[in-house]
């Protein structure tokens, strides 16, 4: 049966129409909501209690259940910061710093700032940090300012945690020690902070006060640039690998080489020496997009792990094109190439297991990587081959002696 056009859009039409006004209704509801908050807080406010002052100058400043009025949201910061609330106290500089709601004054906003960073607004010390950085209303100094921020920082306040780690690597106001920045600035990026994010990502490409870590790093500016971070955003551009020349040539040799045994497969899939050369193509073709993959996207792999199974995956793939191109150029030397690659691989990790130590070297563990999986690929490859050519034997003799009978 056949619906209508009309009757479908006239559905589509009640459908979103529903969809419209409820989402108009729970807008209502929540303005309901925040007018008869706002109206519950005046009645507390009005009755001098500090802390409903401090939000209903917030509500007015937010326009949240109350039109929007800089002018009120500053008288009623300043009841609330007269009776020695913090926030309001900062609340107060701000508006003073800003010009909102009253005519800028800068020593008053420094006054206002530096009671509620006496009391311990976290805020207000590290807005205390900047004014002594920037030397805004007073002398620059770089020691004070430090001395606030690590006040707020210690409070947890991301931005100061970052600030202080940024200190620290510049040497400003306290010892230069990029350990000390890289611990600051992590303590900023684990609470979402972009820009410490993006510090901690520059910290581990560098190889400043950490080991360097280009995956660390491409997983903290990631994590930036998602958040709109702009320098992160150009990092990890700048991280993804450009093509060397000799990665350029091998790419080429090997792509060339998988195209000219495609070329000599004729369609014979019984023939094993024919299914060998389609095989070995198309496994070297595959192992020339995988390299291209990785070039083009390393700098946005998101772990470690990621990274070291991209090597290790491919480094496999090396390993078994490896043993494939033996297979057609020296047939009956898989028993020696596999009793040489377990040897091999015995021995490697023998060593891997009792130098243990030098996984802290960057190119160890990458290194520990592709060679097990280069070994590894020639293994099972050889094994598999010996393996099918055994049985290819036994079922050629079968038919010998068939026919002798």
């Amino acid at each position: 049966m056949r619906i209508p056009w009309a009757t479908f859009l006239t559905v589509a039409a009640l459908i979103f129409g529903a969809v419209i006004g409820w989402r108009i209704y729970e807008g209502k509801v929540h303005q309901k909501k925040l007018a008869e908050a706002a109206s519950l807080c005046r009645e507390r406010a009005e009755q001098g209690d500090a802390k409903a002052q401090t939000k209903l100058a917030s509500m007015y400043y937010y326009a949240k259940g109350l039109p929007q009025n800089y002018a009120a949201a500053v008288d009623w910061y300043r009841k609330a910061a007269e009776q020695g609330n913090a926030d309001a106290q900062y609340g107060l500089s701000f508006m003073y710093r800003e010009g909102k709601g009253v005519t800028p004054d800068p020593t008053e906003a420094v006054s206002w700032c530096h009671r509620a960073a006496d009391q311990g607004n976290a805020r207000a010390q590290y807005a205390m940090g900047n004014v002594y950085y920037d030397g805004w209303e007073v002398s620059q100094d770089y020691v004070a300012a430090g001395a606030w921020y690590r006040k707020s920082a210690e409070q947890g306040y991301a931005e100061a945690q970052y600030t202080l780690g940024y200190l620290y690597y510049e040497g400003k106001g306290v010892p230069q020690d990029n350990s000390e920045a890289v611990a600051w600035y992590r303590k900023a990026a684990e609470q979402r902070y972009a820009r410490g994010q993006s510090a901690l990502g520059y910290m581990y490409f560098q190889g400043k006060g950490v080991q360097r870590n280009y995956a660390e790093a491409a997983q903290w500016y990631r994590r930036a640039a998602k958040q709109g971070d702009e320098p992160a955003r150009r990092a990890i551009a700048a991280m993804r690998i450009r093509f060397s020349a000799p990665t350029k040539i091998t790419l080429s040799l090997v792509a060339l080489g998988s195209i000219f045994f495609l070329s000599g497969f004729r369609g014979d899939f019984r023939d094993r020496q024919q299914r060998t050369l389609a095989l070995a193509g198309l496994l070297g073709l595959s192992w020339v997009g995988l390299d291209m993959y990785g070039n083009f996207n390393f700098g946005t792999l998101l772990a470690l792990s990621a990274v070291n199974a991209f090597y290790f995956g491919k480094s496999v793939l090396s390993g078994i094109c490896c043993a494939m191109f033996l297979s057609i150029v020296w047939q009956q030397g898989f028993k020696i190439v596999l009793a040489i690659g377990a040897l091999l691989f015995v021995g490697f990790n023998v060593y891997a297991m009792t130098h243990y130590d030098l996984r802290h070297f960057a190119g160890c563990p990458r290194a520990f990587y592709f060679v097990n999986g280069f070994l590894i690929g020639i293994a099972i490859t050889s094994a598999f081959l010996l393996w099918a050519i055994s049985k290819q034997d036994k079922r050629t003799q079968g038919s010998n002696g068939v026919v002798a009978l």
